[in-house]
């Protein structure tokens, strides 16, 4: 009897091992079928001992991760074969139960952010400018996430004890993991399978919730029958969408995604621009969806949840003439704000947008002072990103200290006038000789295009010594307002100028711009 009970158990160990056995197979086909020449010398120069083995496993994996050809289908092979064999763990992407895609999330101390947080609330208050703080719920802290045995998170804890650190310093927060569970919203109701966002029924109800906020506080008026989900136009694009995670594990692993894109059964009168990472060339429509991305799938080389605002810029302007509130909202956050802010856009005139991973041009604080807006909200997934919480507060106060201390000094700049050319980048100085370490705060009274076409004209901060941009601000193109821009000049020995472009450095050809009542400070000059 333990003769045949032994039997049997190898047999069937042999049977589970036999997908294994094909896959390793395969893996080693494939790798001597697509290995780069480069990766054969390594492996001809190998060191025989533990560091040339650790050599060669780390070009074995930078060739699996770029050259690899047919690469997807390999992470799809890899998926199938994990799922066959009850993994619940691949590329550090975690199955839940009820079989959606998460990351691994370690114990975090949000005592910085909360404290970042907790500080810009009160430089926001002494300006008199409204601040919200919305935390979007971590997937793998959604309430009630049930993890594969052998795994936890303690997400949920920490996300809960930044909320309540906020709540008792007096920060306005909203706590959407709480909203969906008081209202039995489900996993399934707020996530997609494959990615970490959360889909844009769900942003919806969360810009809804966001605007009861605000109006129960006397801050804004709130147009619900816009956020009502009978007056939007569902399109819904099935098997459509791979996610962040389902990139990592394939489309066999825990299948692909549907995506719903929402349109408007009301009007609208849109302004959108928006400024890609590492460009001067403003990006303009008349729509804030990216429609483009309803017209080929691809799993793998595309993201179509930036149907949204179009993706992650780190600066985005979006101005509705249709809104019932005539404001100025400033929104920073991640890529869990865009369907929420999608839908905010109903509400208001007007929606600046930064997102501090990626916006290079000042401090945040900065360009509150700058645009002065009647609300901010922060809209985020993350408790621990340092770069979302990193806003410049302490920075700017002691700027603006030692401006009260020493004086607050002005030249008058010359107007500034560019003619139409051929040149793509035609700009002319503004000014020259500005002290490193010095905050200055530049002032411009009117600005026009007097040909060609544009939203905005541009101001840059030159290192001469290096011929290079760094900073950048963007003025809005034909206006008699009194526009601001506040910078740091960088320690060093360089020399810096002020350059002034006709429209935005890069599509210059034709316009013809010019700056009125143009004046620098040294210092923070605050405005009236």
């Amino acid at each position: 009897m333990l003769h045949t009970l032994k039997t049997k158990i190898n047999a069937k160990t042999i049977l589970m091992l036999i997908p294994s056995a094909v896959f390793l197979v395969f893996i080693f086909y494939m790798l001597a079928r697509n290995m780069t020449g480069e990766v054969k010398e390594t492996i001809k120069d190998t060191e025989i001992s533990f560091y040339g083995f650790s050599q060669l496993s780390g070009e074995f994996e930078d060739t699996l991760q770029e050259d690899f050809y047919q690469k997807n289908d390999f992470i799809n092979l890899n998926g199938l074969t994990t799922r066959v064999l009850g993994i619940n763990n691949l590329n550090n992407v975690q199955k839940l139960a009820n079989g959606y895609l998460t990351s691994f999330t370690n114990a975090t101390d949000t005592t910085d952010e909360t404290e970042s947080i907790i500080e810009l609330d009160a430089f926001l208050s002494g300006r008199g400018i409204d601040f919200v703080y919305i935390l979007a719920p971590n997937k793998a802290a959604f309430y009630g996430a049930e993890f594969a045995p052998g795994y936890s998170s303690t997400a949920y804890q920490d996300i809960n004890a930044m909320i309540s650190a906020l709540d008792t310093a007096g920060v306005t927060t909203i706590d959407m993991d709480a909203w969906f569970e008081e209202n039995s919203w489900s996993m399934e109701d707020v996530y997609f399978i494959t990615d970490h966002h959360w889909m844009p029924q769900a942003g919806l109800a969360a810009a809804r919730v966001t605007m009861e906020l605000l109006s129960q506080q006397g801050i804004a008026e709130y147009e619900s029958e816009l956020l009502e989900d009978d007056s939007w136009t569902v399109t819904v694009l099935e098997d459509w969408f791979l996610g962040s995670r389902g990139k990592r594990v394939g489309t066999l692993y825990a299948g692909v995604d549907d995506i719903s894109v929402y349109t408007p059964n009301f009007a609208t009168n849109y302004s959108y621009s928006g400024l890609p990472e590492g460009s001067t060339t403003w990006r303009y429509s008349d729509s804030i969806l990216n429609l483009s991305y309803m017209e080929n799938k691809n799993y793998f080389g595309s993201d179509p949840h930036c149907i949204y605002l179009y993706g992650d810029y780190p600066l985005q302007i979006i101005t509705n003439t249709e809104a019932c509130n005539d404001m100025r909202v400033l929104v920073v956050g991640d890529s869990f704000r865009r369907v929420w802010e999608y839908f905010l856009t109903t509400q208001f005139s007007a929606v600046y947008t930064i997102d501090l991973r990626h916006y290079t041009d000042g401090t945040f604080v900065q360009y509150v002072e700058e645009i002065q807006p009647d609300i901010v909200i922060m809209c985020t997934n993350s408790t621990s990103d340092s770069a979302l919480y990193t806003f410049g507060t302490a920075e700017y106060e002691a700027a603006l200290a030692q401006t009260q201390a020493e004086g607050l000094s002005v030249t008058e700049l010359s107007d500034a006038a560019i003619a139409a050319s051929d040149n793509s980048s035609s700009f002319t100085v503004l000014c020259t000789g500005l002290a490193p370490g010095q905050t200055y705060t530049l002032t411009v009274d009117g600005t026009a295009y007097s040909g060609g076409e544009g939203l905005y004209v541009q101001t840059t901060l030159q290192d001469l010594s290096t011929n290079k941009a760094v900073y950048n601000r963007y003025f809005g193109a034909n206006s008699d307002e009194t526009q601001t821009w506040i910078f740091t000049v960088p320690e060093g020995s360089d020399t810096y100028a002020i350059y002034f472009y006709a429209g935005t450095k890069g599509s210059t050809a034709g316009v013809s711009a010019s700056l009125e009542g143009v004046r620098l400070y040294t210092g923070v000059y605050e405005q009236p």
